[in-house]
């Protein structure tokens, strides 16, 4: 074992000692480009530059990084751990340097979540971080949560509030805290004639119009989870959505049945223009964690973690 950390550490002097930031900028450059002779007119070298430069780095690391052939170069598998590496590391380069700059009292924190986290319940959780720190600024991405993760991993979010069914991808390098559980409910105009109803069947709701956010979602997989349950095919939706609050309108326009997070229902103008359906199975909670890569955001972890609990609390 030790040989091994030996070979390790030696490993890594020998590849700090020949790469250089420049050398990363040049793989994502090359990488986006495709080709030697376009990459090295975005960098402003030689061609016959460049490609030395590559054969330094490719020997640095022992493996290739490309394939090259007739239409231009391609990252090889090795290239594409590399690839996210060196994103990483001159995204943090980026943040380094904008702390240098800016004020030393500001805390800037780039923070994820998927739709319907994020206008139900981050807003909270938000109010409640900035009390506790007011020297926090914050920027707030809504995406996909695939999407996410690889921002998350590339180092362009600090942290990630999401479900727990994380996609299919690597998490060593990330640490997850359960927040809470998050409640959906089946909602519908309150004219429909389903409102009026003491309980709702998923055989009934399987004759109506749905308004759904896309397929790989956690709200619409878990729809189609409880049709599944029920032995039934889960219907078309007639309106594809990712946006909750226009999924809540449309609904209030009686356009069709549709699933959302419980305090999107409380915060919105049109929550009052619709019924929480009383189905039978209801959907199940499902758990949200606070998802951070492993490296300098940890120190805010504490603020997070006291304002996400905070803001659960009083939605109960």
């Amino acid at each position: 074992m030790p040989a091994l950390d030996e070979d390790r550490h030696e490993g890594l002097r020998r590849l700090v000692g020949r790469l250089k930031f420049r050398h990363l900028q040049l793989l994502l450059t090359l990488a986006e480009s495709g080709s030697l002779h376009a990459a090295a007119r975005l960098l402003n070298v030689t061609q016959p530059a460049l490609s030395k430069a590559l054969i330094e780095v490719e020997h640095a690391f022992g493996v290739p990084l490309f394939a090259r052939d007739a239409r231009g170069v391609a990252p090889t598998q090795y290239g594409e751990t590399v690839l996210r590496g060196a994103k990483l590391l001159l995204g943090e380069l980026d943040r380094l340097h904008k702390e240098t700059l800016s004020d030393t009292r500001i805390l800037s924190l780039n923070v994820g979540a998927p739709h319907f986290i994020a206008q139900g319940y981050l807003p909270g959780v938000v109010r409640r971080l900035t009390a506790l720190d007011p020297s926090i600024r914050l920027k707030i991405v809504e995406a996909a949560v695939p999407d996410l993760f690889v921002r998350l991993q590339e180092g362009e979010l600090d942290f990630l509030i999401s479900s727990l069914d994380l996609p299919s991808m690597r998490t060593e390098t990330l640490d997850i805290t359960r927040l809470f559980a998050a409640n959906m409910e089946v909602i519908a105009a309150a004219s429909h004639p389903l409102a009026r109803r003491r309980s709702v069947s998923w055989e009934q709701l399987g004759n109506e119009r749905w308004i759904l956010p896309p397929a790989d979602s956690l709200l619409t997989r878990s729809v189609i989870e409880m049709f599944g349950q029920a032995g039934l095919a889960a219907p078309e939706p007639i309106i594809t959505s990712a946006q909750p609050a226009t999924n809540l309108q449309l609904v209030a326009e009686n356009v069709g049945i549709s699933v959302l997070p419980s305090p999107i229902l409380r915060n919105q103008a049109a929550g009052d223009q619709v019924k929480t359906l009383r189905v039978s199975p209801p959907l199940p909670h499902r758990p949200v964690a606070l998802i951070r890569r492993k490296g300098p955001a940890a120190r805010y972890l504490p603020h997070l973690l006291d304002a996400s609990q905070a803001s659960v609390q009083g939605l109960a």
